[in-house]
Order: C-alpha cells, then sequence, then structure tokens
C-alpha cells in the first residue's frame, strides 16, 4: 500500500507551483481557457497516474479487465477538455 494522500497533496503542491508563475510571468492569462485548460490537465493528469497506485475497489474496472480505474477513465475526457482549451484557436483576434 502507499500513502497516495500525500503523494496527491505533494502533487498538488507542485500543480501550484507550476500555474502560479504561468498566470503571472507569461501573457498565458490574456489567453481565453488557457489557464484552466493547464489546470485541468495537471490535475487529472497527476490523477490518472496517481490512480495507478490506489488499492483496486473491485467495482467497474473489474468488468474491464483492470485495465484502467473508475478514476483514470473519468479523468479523460478532463484531461481532452483541457488540451482543447489550451491548444484552440481564438476566434475574435
Amino acid at each position: 500500500r502507499h500513502a497516495v494522500q500525500l503523494y496527491e497533496a505533494i502533487a498538488y503542491l507542485l500543480i501550484f507551483m507550476v500555474i502560479y508563475p504561468v498566470y503571472w510571468k507569461t501573457n498565458k492569462r490574456k489567453k481565453p481557457g488557457y489557464i484552466f485548460g493547464l489546470f485541468l490537465v495537471l490535475v487529472f493528469g497527476a490523477r490518472f497516474v496517481l490512480e495507478y497506485f490506489k488499492e483496486d475497489l473491485g467495482g467497474v474496472e473489474s468488468y474491464f479487465g483492470n485495465i484502467l480505474s473508475t478514476g483514470q477513465i473519468l479523468s479523460v475526457p478532463l484531461i481532452l477538455l483541457g488540451l482543447y482549451l489550451m491548444f484552440r484557436k481564438n476566434k475574435n483576434r
């Protein structure tokens, strides 16, 4: 067993340490949705990775051969949404 809550807390601190300078030291904050998209990618990317360390609870993932956990399956669409928000073209400019 791993102390996943501790890993998660460290991951969130590191995510803050990435997003804070991106917001204040770059012009990315002027691009609508970029910071939120970065947040989604980092948070749910971290969750996707950390789910590998969690104990299997049996549920839905056992029907799919334990390839991905429920948390990982739910993280994928939010990571994709974050990537879309980060890299979409702004039509107003």
